[in-house]
């Protein structure tokens, strides 16, 4: 405990090997009197973060079941992972909430702070580790909250668990459960020891300040009394350290002071291994994991954009027959295409990515599983996505602006249709992933991305003719997903067709050229690919 500044998650941090590489660390940490390396203080112990992130679309009983099947190590069977979900479920009492949505915030409403607080430590404890670190767990909390949480850290203290704890300013009951204290003040212990020897110790410096009134909770008026206010810095550090800091052995005055006997149980998982389970494992639960949250968000609305897209085209260019001043139609319509399955797609990605992030990075950085097996698992889960959109868009537009035709060149063309865009829209969404990734943050990737999809959409090979831009803006082209889309589309549309009405005879009156190319399939397609050279 202490006022801002003091330290106190920095301390910690520095105990559970999670501190910044831009602090120096001197010193070693013992537990049981053996020197600590980074690897083993991560096998025996488990971190609470301030902030708690989560699936927000999964309920809590099956966030723990993914938990204990990624963390619980491969000695343990699938039964002994699901009675310890069941364990931690009735230890941090969440049996009334366990089928509950967690919820997202401003999107979803799920359960409450202090019970997604509980969720916390119980997707921590599974591996049943020796040394819990918990960061200000009852901040942001009522008092009743507050008090829950706390009951349920003494829970697991009684169990055999070390528990350190930074807390910020407890009542007076909280304040009374917990075993030892350390305040910090100017980045050092000014007491370390049990809290019932609390008062005597600071009554014994000879400071009338520093003394406990009988009314007043010891947790408040300590930290009062350690703080350092900005305005009047250095007279409160001047206080400090003539009133703590300067008093004669010190840190041998305090009960207890900085060393405590202590028998953790080490109970270490992955030995032998970098993750708790194999790489197909983490596979096969991600796969799941993605795949319940891909169902269970808005897709359905997706659809509805699609569709509503395709039919807007298919109404403008309803029926449109092959002929000449048709044929800048037609190539409008595919150009279409290709815009919607990139632009509907590409920026959802972002907005998709840069919400699972944060817990992506704190799940990775924990070793819980691998980039590769979160990619590849997300990757298949969206996959009937890719396969299925762009196949109803497909089907509403062809039958809206062609003549319906059953026959088997017919249907081969629209499956190459659909495989055309399904892959553009795959490229995209691939895109939105990396954008998503490398800014962090949505609105930024968005706007950044905006003026990149522009540039890449002008040199689709529609709005201009490639040709004729400068040299050095060429290369420009070979980036743009939209060019290699909208090509392969003109392949499919000219290749069979043989003869286009209303082109004979027209290709020297000047700018009927514009419209109409040549009189077959094959003469416009290479006209057009011509262009991209």
């Amino acid at each position: 405990m202490g006022g801002s500044g003091a330290g106190k998650t920095t301390l910690m941090n520095i105990l559970a090997f999670q501190s910044s590489k831009e602090i120096e660390v001197k010193g070693a940490v013992l537990v049981n009197g053996k020197v600590m390396t980074k690897l083993e203080m991560r096998r025996m112990s488990a971190y609470v973060q301030q902030i708690d992130l989560f699936c927000g679309t999964l309920t809590v009983k099956e966030q723990l079941i993914y938990s204990a099947l990624l963390r619980m190590g491969r000695q343990y069977t699938y039964y002994e992972k699901m009675e310890k979900v069941e364990e931690v479920i009735r230890d941090m009492d969440l049996a009334d909430c366990q089928h509950t949505i967690i919820g997202i915030p401003n999107r979803r409403k799920g359960i409450s702070v202090g019970e997604k607080k509980r969720l916390a430590f119980a997707s921590e404890i599974l591996t049943d580790p020796a040394i819990l670190f918990c960061d200000e767990p009852t901040t942001g909390l009522d008092a009743f909250m507050a008090h829950q949480v706390v009951v349920a850290l003494r829970l697991m203290a009684k169990k055999g668990k070390t528990v350190v704890t930074v807390i910020h300013q407890p009542g007076s009951t909280i304040f009374n459960m917990f075993d030892r204290v350390c305040f910090m003040a100017l980045g050092k212990p000014a007491y370390f020891g049990k809290v019932k020897d609390l008062i005597g110790f600071f009554a014994g410096l000879g400071h009338r300040s520093l003394r406990v009134p009988e009314s007043h909770n010891p947790a408040d008026h300590v930290i009062a009394k350690l703080s350092v206010n900005n305005e009047t810095i250095e007279d409160d550090i001047k206080r400090i350290n003539v009133a703590i800091f300067s008093q004669a052995n010190i840190l041998t005055r305090m009960p207890s002071t900085c060393v405590f006997p202590a028998i953790l149980v080490m109970r270490c998982h992955c030995i032998i291994f970098s993750y708790a389970v194999s790489m197909w494992v983490q596979m096969d639960v991600l796969f799941r994991r993605a795949f319940l949250t891909t169902i269970r968000d808005p897709v359905l609305l997706q659809v509805r954009l699609l569709q509503i897209t395709s039919i807007a085209i298919g109404i403008v260019n309803f029926r449109t027959e092959v002929f000449g001043p048709s044929i800048q139609n037609l190539e409008g319509v595919m150009y279409n295409c290709v815009r919607d399955m990139s632009f509907l797609f590409f920026f959802p990605s972002i907005n998709v990515i840069t919400s699972e992030l944060p817990v992506f990075m704190r799940e990775c950085k924990a070793r819980i599983y691998s980039p590769e097996a979160y990619f590849i698992s997300k990757s298949m889960a969206e996959a009937p996505q890719y396969i299925a959109l762009p196949l109803i868009y497909s089907a509403i537009l062809y039958w809206m602006t062609g003549e319906p035709d059953y026959s088997t060149a017919i249907l081969r063309f629209l499956k190459n249709f659909r495989s055309i865009l399904g892959l553009s829209e795959t490229a995209h969404h691939c895109l939105g992933y990396a954008s998503g990734c490398v800014f962090g943050d949505e609105g930024l990737a968005i706007t950044v991305m905006s003026g990149f999809m522009q540039a890449m959409l002008v040199f689709g090979g529609f709005y201009i003719n490639l040709p004729s831009v400068p040299m050095w803006m060429r290369p420009f082209a070979a980036l743009s997903f939209f060019k290699y889309s909208f090509e392969c589309l003109q392949i499919n549309q000219w290749k069979d067709i043989t003869y286009i009405k209303g082109c004979t005879g027209l290709l020297s009156h000047g700018n009927n050229t514009v419209y109409c190319p040549s009189e077959t399939g094959q003469g416009v397609r290479f006209h057009r690919i011509s262009n991209y050279l």
